[in-house]
């Protein structure tokens, strides 16, 4: 038995250094300032059509570099305290990396949950296995390597309750300090996200403090430095030049921003999750799996359970358990009421295991052992997968990047020695030229059988990619892109050739084109209906646009578009993901070039035209013309009319549109740098539409 404590110890030590050897490839790395104010400025929250998203993890880890080097506190990001961005800040300026801040507080989550542990139970041995049940939970382990505010949040609920816990060992003097001290940890938990959980802390404290000292003053005294502690992240908002009345609107502003959210509660959906690993989906409100989920927390519930009966029937009750009752039960009654992510129970689980210990430890040492080993293989089960993983995830991001272009995230999965060919900004724009060159809009990926799975390296996922282009149809190609295990992580040893078949470095696409016409709708007196007619594309240079005069110009080619396309597509579509040296083709403008718009859109600089046909509709009472539609993959943010594309959707152009549709002729060439063809993609010969009657 003596040795027992000495065991758990090096285990404890052992399991953490595994931890931090499959975490090495984030925990040594070096954060990227450009990428990561590239992916904001890239994501929802700049650019609200975007589909390069940002998760909470990254925009804290942005947001918590541009405060550490003086950036303001409510310009991104205001409705979440800035404590913990500031923490990260201080990571990224002592480390170089952001991911230390989660492995810190994680790990003084750990010893933290020790020390409570040891003050109620008054014992090493139990404080000890308490200790190690929580380093080995998967929702725990998973923080470690996220830049997130759950485990921050748990560290200061457990520092809160452990100084609490001293008020009654002290002097009369002395006590004062440690209710200063409990309240300035009030106010910094409740710094940590938004402090619906620190009125719960505020009546613990409170009950607590007068049973044991019966002195008004600690109580104030206590609330007063819970306030400065709420204030003092603030420090560097004031020095911004804010006073205390812009506080205090921020503040309202807070809460107005969560009452009035369209997220709906999902209510008991904490409960589900501990005990079968099952809670609502926020938006979707339906069901899904915790990746995070282990089947010890059940028991750990019904073991808490347990224990708060125990307490509520014995005669003497220490007031310790009490308050940690109390909090326990109100925090997950809480999250039964609210909208709710597994995450949140990083809070709750410390308590959970120190609750539930107190039932294991009443039991007979024989069977309070078997179940703790019990829980720790349990753990340890649901854990390893989380740490050694298959290339299944990355595998899926790897599809979603390559589909939406997302060149800079992608190079994020290639392994080193493929990186020292080029750095990020050379892997992005060869591949967003290439794209251009091919006149590439959408990109389809399509695995062959299941994802890869395994744990061996390499692995292989094998699929099919079709190309769509703006002019010339689509094109496909079969691809093989390997997989391999590289400090912990899943990486691809990049070639082009994975993407585009043949395409290397030193290969361009050349694209050539040969409008054809869709044919014309004539009335019975041979008056043209409908025709295509010749026009022009509008283009526009990022780099080039006077900034000052980008809402007017943005203004005036949603009129041109006659609204097809909204300015925010518009603009989605000029600086999103683009290169801002080259120009981008927004459409094909449907008014002649007279029209008073287009000459205005011409002043604009960076604004360039070429010729193209645009579909012309004379409005008819008796004959429903009807419309036309991009059928070959989602236009979102342009409007490019191209007869090999668009589908007549409605009216004549729907019912004849087998007789009208033309095909534009051209090539789709490989090209190596001497000029010779590698390869050719579509060798498409023009064939106009034929002109009919409705």
């Amino acid at each position: 038995m003596r040795r027992l404590p000495a065991f758990l110890f090096i285990f404890l030590l052992l399991y953490l250094s595994f931890v931090t050897y499959w975490n090495r490839a984030l925990l040594f790395s070096r954060f990227d300032e450009t990428y990561w104010k590239d992916k904001y400025e890239q994501s929802q929250w700049k650019l609200p059509l975007s589909q390069r998203t940002i998760g909470d993890d990254g925009l804290y880890m942005y947001e918590g570099y541009r405060l550490i080097r003086g950036g303001d506190p409510i310009t991104l990001n205001a409705e979440v305290p800035p404590l913990g961005k500031y923490l990260i800040g201080i990571c990224i300026l002592l480390f170089g990396n952001a991911h230390i801040f989660g492995f810190l507080t994680t790990i003084f989550l750990i010893a933290s949950t020790y020390v409570l542990s040891k003050i109620v139970f008054r014992q090493t041995l139990p404080a000890l296995i308490i200790a190690v049940l929580l380093a080995t939970d998967p929702l725990i382990i998973n923080q470690a390597t996220l830049t997130m505010m759950d485990a921050l949040q748990a560290l200061f609920l457990m520092l809160f309750l452990i100084v609490m816990f001293q008020v009654t060992s002290l002097t009369k003097n002395r006590r004062i300090v440690v209710s200063a001290l409990c309240g300035l940890l009030l106010g910094l938990f409740s710094e940590t996200k938004v402090p619906l959980l620190a009125p719960v802390l505020v009546m613990a404290g409170i009950v607590y403090l007068w049973k044991q000292t019966k002195y008004i003053r600690d109580i104030a005294v206590f609330l007063l430095c819970a306030f400065a502690g709420y204030l003092l992240p603030y420090v560097g908002y004031f020095l911004h030049g804010y006073s205390f009345i812009d506080w205090l609107k921020l503040q309202k502003w807070m809460i107005s921003f969560y009452s009035h959210g369209n997220i709906s509660p999902t209510w008991g959906s904490s409960i589900t999750t501990l005990i079968a690993g099952y809670y609502q989906n926020l938006f979707s409100h339906g069901w899904e799996r915790a990746a995070e989920w282990s089947p010890s927390w059940a028991v750990l519930l019904f073991s808490s359970l347990a224990a708060i009966a125990a307490w509520v029937r014995s005669r003497n009750k220490d007031q310790k358990w009490g308050i940690l009752f109390f909090t326990l039960s109100l925090i997950i009654g809480i999250y039964t009421i609210i909208p709710f992510w597994t995450r949140y129970l990083v809070a709750v689980l410390p308590l959970l295991y120190i609750a539930a210990g107190a039932t294991l430890m009443r039991l007979p040492k024989r069977t309070m052992f078997i179940l703790v080993f019990a829980l720790l293989l349990v753990n340890v089960t649901s854990t390893i997968p989380r740490l050694i993983t298959t290339p299944r995830a990355t595998a899926a991001q790897v599809i979603y990047n390559m589909e939406h272009m997302f060149f800079t995230d992608l190079y994020e999965d290639t392994t080193m020695s493929s990186r020292t060919r080029a750095d990020r900004e050379t892997f992005r724009r060869f591949g967003l030229t290439t794209m251009a060159q091919g006149e590439i809009e959408h990109i389809e990926i399509t695995p062959e059988g299941a994802l890869p799975s395994g744990f061996a390296s390499p692995q292989t996922l094998k699929a099919t990619v079709t190309f769509f282009t703006r002019q010339l149809g689509s094109f496909t190609g079969n691809v093989s892109i390997p997989f391999v295990r590289e400090d912990g992580r899943w990486r691809i040893p990049w070639q082009w050739s994975y993407m585009i078949p043949d395409l290397t470095e030193t290969r361009v696409l050349e694209t050539t084109v040969i409008p054809a016409r869709r044919g014309t709708i004539h009335a019975s007196d041979k008056k043209p209906l409908a025709q295509d007619t010749a026009g022009y594309a509008v283009w526009v240079t990022p780099e080039k646009i006077d900034k000052s005069k980008e809402e007017a110009l943005l203004s005036l080619l949603e009129t041109v578009f006659d609204g097809r396309q909204p300015k925010v597509a518009i603009h989605q579509r000029i600086v999103g993901n683009t290169l801002s040296d080259r120009p981008v083709v927004i459409g094909v403008i449907p008014h002649p070039k007279t029209d008073p718009n287009v000459v205005a859109l011409a002043s604009f600089s960076g604004v360039t035209f070429t010729d193209a046909l645009f579909r012309e509709i004379h409005p008819n009472n008796i004959v429903e013309i009807g419309d036309l539609k991009n059928t070959a993959y989602s236009e979102c943010c342009t409007y490019y009319y191209s007869t090999t594309n668009y589908d007549g959707v409605s009216g004549a152009e729907k019912t004849k549109n087998e007789i009208l549709k033309g095909i534009n002729g051209g090539r789709l060439i490989l090209k190596d740098a001497g000029g010779v063809v590698v390869r050719a993609f579509i060798d498409q010969t023009k064939r106009d539409g034929t002109d009919t009657e409705p």
